[in-house]
């Protein structure tokens, strides 16, 4: 079985290497720049606190030029934590568990 990546805090801002071609959108993020706990949060995070970070975090989501590849990428990684695409965690995991059920409609897919 591969190993499978892991999302990691930073990894936004990681440029060290070159990204691959299938994830060269990442250099034009809207993200880039930001510090990483804008998007993951802290285990002790309160409830309040969440909520806070993640509408600041999807008011930066709202002005990226590539929020629908990030949120495909997150959807179908699929990346667990933090803020992708202007979805929160929560969103994709209720995302996930209502697609489970449905029938694949290829109709929508962008080309």
């Amino acid at each position: 079985m591969p190993n499978r990546r892991r999302a990691v805090p930073g990894g936004r801002n990681n440029t060290a290497r070159r990204a691959a071609a299938w994830t060269r959108w990442h250099e034009y993020a809207a993200c880039v720049g930001q510090p990483s706990g804008l998007f993951y949060g802290r285990e002790s995070e309160t409830a309040a606190e969440r909520v806070a970070r993640e509408q600041t975090a999807l008011a930066v989501c709202e002005r990226c030029p590539v929020r629908r590849q990030c949120r495909a990428h997150a959807m179908t990684l699929p990346e667990t934590y933090g803020v992708w695409g202007g979805t929160t965690e929560a969103h994709r995991r209720k995302s996930r568990h209502w697609s489970k059920g449905q029938p694949f409609d290829t109709s929508g897919r962008a080309s």
